[in-house]
């Protein structure tokens, strides 16, 4: 497939309901320090008191890549720790704000990332506005503006993309650009559902490509519905989204791979693709009530075989094939939410238990040079 980048959705302030932090001791080795490796998920072989050590990726050689790091710079400094250190019953999403460090424009199709326990969700994206590096002072409210550009995230803890990995020929030489010297940013989502503090953080390593092996460019897509839900306690409300293909989109625009993000109220998520006038149904998710999700990123390609999903039995799955899709073709995507518990009634929010969002996040290829955003955004 072009790149399994599966981007998740961004909230513009942080919210913590939990209290004072506790300390990590161990190893002082920042996690983001770069260290000599041609393996692009090496351990870290860190001991920090705190579950997850295990999770930690050594960063890549300057020339092979670079890392995008949330969490502390050094175990044993104890305020360090505090800036990343979550107590039970609390739920975060902040950023943190650091330039990268590529000198000219890089292109990547390889990418690792991994996440302590406690995680929902990691957005990666860079942005033309500068802000003041953040990274060694802790994170932020992230607070972007519309410049930016997804690159790539996750949803579960331990996430691995090599290349066009299932061989389809239409994806050869596919990549996705980083200019120069961007200002990155990288938006954590954690909560604590435990007994004990819990230590927020997260790794990415994103691993270069030859320019001269890149002959497609891919960009996010970036569909977001339900900004203005209220269902109030009691009911189910459908929420709907759509976007359009764009008019300048080229001859062989396809959408390449999505992924659907949604909370613990939402109990289906379908998405369709109109093409030409006829309407498939591209993927299908299934929520359960009160559990956090781990959704699918799912690809569209002439090698790629999905699970078909299963309505009766409530399982999961997607289309498979190429989706090439022309101006004026749509994907449209729906979210149906029960509210059972919340009496204040469920919004638009990054709060997995009382809010909820409705999103569908991938690649488009080849790009027009920016994200694929849906209508009204």
């Amino acid at each position: 497939m072009l790149l399994g980048l599966a981007a998740v959705a961004a909230c513009s302030s942080s919210s913590d309901t939990g209290g004072s932090p506790a300390n990590g001791t161990g190893d002082n080795t920042p996690p983001a320090a770069t260290v000599s490796t041609d393996d692009a998920t090496a351990a870290c072989n860190i001991k920090t008191g705190f579950a997850g050590d295990d999770m930690c990726i050594k960063a890549p050689p300057a020339d092979k890549g670079f890392q995008f790091h949330y969490g502390p710079s050094d175990y044993n400094d104890a305020a360090e720790v505090a800036k990343y250190t979550l107590k039970p019953g609390g739920e975060v999403t902040d950023c943190v704000f650091f330039p990268t460090p590529n000198d000219a424009d890089v292109y990547f199709n390889e990418y690792h990332s991994r996440m302590r326990p406690g995680s929902h969700h990691m957005l990666l994206y860079i942005q033309d506005t500068k802000v003041t590096e953040t990274g060694k002072n802790g994170p932020t409210d992230c607070n972007q503006g519309l410049d930016s550009r997804n690159l790539f995230g996750a949803q579960t803890p331990k996430l691995d993309t090599v290349g066009n990995a299932d061989g389809a020929p239409e994806n050869d030489g596919a990549a996705v650009k980083i200019p120069a010297h961007q200002q990155g940013v990288m938006q954590l989502h954690f909560i604590n559902a435990g007994k004990t503090p819990i230590l927020r953080e997260a790794w990415a390593n994103v691993m270069y490509v030859d320019k001269s092996k890149v002959t497609q460019l891919g960009d996010p897509i970036f569909f977001i519905a339900g900004v203005g839900m209220d269902v109030k306690m009691g009911q189910t409300t459908v929420i709907h989204g759509t976007a359009t293909v764009p008019a300048d989109a080229a001859p062989d625009f396809r959408l390449t791979s999505a992924t659907p993000h949604y909370h613990t109220h939402t109990t289906r998520f379908t998405a369709y693709a109109t093409i030409s006038g006829v309407q498939q149904k591209i993927l299908e998710d299934y929520g359960t009530l009160g559990v956090l999700p781990e959704p699918k990123l799912y690809p569209y390609d002439s090698k790629a075989m999905n699970e078909p999903p299963n309505p009766t039995a409530r399982i999961n799955g997607a289309a498979s094939g190429i989706l090439r899709m022309r101006p004026g073709d749509t994907i449209d995507w729906e979210c149906e939410i029960e509210n059972n518990d919340v009496p204040q009634g469920i919004t638009f929010a990054n709060a997995v238990y009382t809010g909820e969002m409705c999103n569908l996040f991938g690649v488009y290829a080849p790009t027009d040079g920016s994200p694929w955003r849906n209508n009204g955004l």
